[in-house]
């Protein structure tokens, strides 16, 4: 064998790494076939060798070193590019590895399957011919005759379903038009010894890529996860952040160039209310349990501090005026929950919270109802539409008087009408969700509910402009429908008539009739 042989071959076994490699020494590997034999495409620079930075060489180390793996990134840092030449890398040096990877349209896919054909096309000659000959190379499939395939597809197909797949790769995984559908098609291959990498930017919460994510940080889920901010790559400074920053709208700078996870995914969804003026918020723990009767007398509550849905951080005071607003679900273990918000009209202070599963009418007639009058017959405003009506009936039929009655807004001077309940509508949500956000950056409300201030973090604005919770909403209508109330509990319609007990100051006070002066006519002390 002449020496180029011999060298040939002892590059090509450092590419491939030895037989029983571990970890490392396959990251020794890749970065030499990387650093070696792999041009990339540059937007500014054109061909160029693909030197890892410190971040990718981690990332690929994670890859070897975990079956299942999740990347919250930044944007343009090359981690497609990686990607692409990872997944070649396995096919062209290993037989029988079948890899997939998942893009958001076929026109993406087909991009980034170019990465790994450019990676093959720049390939010394030498090395082409000490690996497999390709055989098939389409749009879509570069296929070798070692029987390793790299198929690259829109997420619409479902390409994992009945495949034995060593490896899936699902690019931009939060942006991809079916995510849930195409992690169902994917998720069997971790369960039968397949590995799955999954890669993104950050879309707000409450989608499959942020719960994998979180499960990732919390050990609740198979993957291992991995951030790298906007300064993973190594042509960023703080000048050009800054520069990002003064063109960018604050969403869209937290989405594509986050500094921390945090950051990346509560900013990066439109967020309605300003974060800044969450976070400035001091949560309490508060006590836990439920209103029960304190006696035989009617209308008489007391707090039971012994764990259950209410929380309470302030007991209610003499004298002092409540609003509570109610969102109603149907009542299902597993759907969405009924909530309720307690707020001091005076102070802006969030007192009370009440948050679980229940049937509607027993929402009403049994929390709802208790919860009022022990925050001294408190106005309640429940949302009427769908399975509020029935919460509302079941307050009405229990004789609760201090009911929210809706009002035409759209008129000068909003006229009382006689339907019970606030009713969310295309003119009212709009209008309840931004008066709440403007008391909540002026500083009118005070929120000590960790669990309420997440909510408000992950409700979000579509482009069409449709507001919606990532995934839940339920506390922020509550709490919206709350605040609308502060503006007509003060109305002498909805102060509560206290019967004065018999034989109190108060009672002996109001049976007394101040003395009516005496009549007399006007010009009677007229002389003329």
């Amino acid at each position: 064998m002449e020496f180029n042989d011999l060298l040939n071959e002892y590059n090509y076994r450092k590419c491939r790494g030895p037989e029983d490699a571990d970890v490392e020494q396959l990251v020794e590997a890749f970065e030499y076939f990387c650093s070696n034999y792999v041009y990339i495409k540059h937007p500014a620079r054109g061909r160029i060798q693909f030197d890892l930075r410190p971040a990718q060489i981690a990332t690929v180390r994670a890859w070897l070193g975990h079956r299942n793996t999740i990347v919250l990134k930044a944007r343009q840092i090359g981690f497609s590019t990686l990607a692409a030449a990872f997944a070649f890398w396995l096919t062209f040096f290993w037989a029988d590895r079948f890899i997939v990877m998942l893009s958001k349209t076929e026109r993406e896919a087909a991009k980034l399957l170019s990465k790994a054909k450019y990676i093959y096309k720049f390939l010394p000659r030498w090395l082409q011919l000490s690996g497999p000959e390709l055989l098939q190379n389409n749009v879509l499939k570069m296929a070798f005759d070692n029987d390793s395939v790299i198929e690259s597809l829109p997420s619409a197909n479902e390409p994992a379903r009945g495949e034995s797949v060593y490896l899936a790769i699902i690019d931009e995984m939060a942006f991809l038009p079916n995510p849930e559908q195409a992690w169902a098609s994917i998720d069997p291959i971790a369960d039968v010894g397949g590995r799955v990498i999954c890669l993104s930017t950050a879309k707000g919460e409450g989608n499959i890529f942020y719960n994998l994510w979180s499960g990732s940080q919390t050990g609740t889920k198979r993957f291992h996860g991995i951030f790298f901010p906007w300064s993973a790559n190594g042509d960023r400074d703080q000048s050009w952040y800054d520069a990002q920053a003064l063109e960018l709208p604050p969403w869209q700078l937290h989405q594509e160039y986050p500094s921390n996870p945090e950051e990346a995914f509560i900013r990066s969804g439109r967020p309605v209310f300003d974060i800044d003026s969450l976070n400035r918020f001091e949560t309490e723990r508060p006590k836990s349990g439920f209103n029960k009767k304190a006696s035989d007398v009617r209308n008489s509550y007391m707090f039971e501090s012994s764990g259950g849905p209410l929380s309470i951080w302030k007991l209610p005071e003499f004298g002092a005026v409540y609003a509570i607003g109610a969102d109603v679900a149907e009542g299902l273990a597993r759907g969405d929950y009924s909530t309720a918000h307690v707020i001091d009209a005076k102070s802006g202070v969030i007192v009370a919270h009440w948050h679980g599963h229940i049937d509607p009418d027993k929402f009403g007639e049994d929390v709802l109802y208790a919860l009022g009058h022990f925050y001294n017959e408190a106005l309640v405003g429940v949302e009427s539409n769908n399975h509020g009506l029935t919460t509302l009936t079941a307050l009405n039929r229990a004789n609760y008087s201090n009911l929210y009655r809706q009002r035409r807004l759209n008129q000068r001077n909003p006229e009382q009408t006689e339907q019970l309940g606030w009713r969310t509508t295309s003119l009212t949500k709009p209008l309840a969700i931004d008066e709440l956000s403007a008391n909540i950056r002026d500083g009118v409300l005070q929120i000590m509910c960790e669990y309420t201030i997440a909510e408000l973090k992950t409700f979000v604005r579509d482009d069409n402009g449709s507001m919606h919770g990532s995934p839940h909403d339920d506390r922020v209508m509550s709490l919206a429908i709350a605040n609308q109330m502060l503006k007509f509990v003060f109305l002498s319609e909805y102060r509560p008539k206290i019967e004065k007990a018999f034989g109190t100051i108060d009672w002996f006070a109001s049976t007394i009739k101040p003395k009516e002066p005496e009549k007399f006519i006007i010009g009677s002390y007229n002389t003329y």
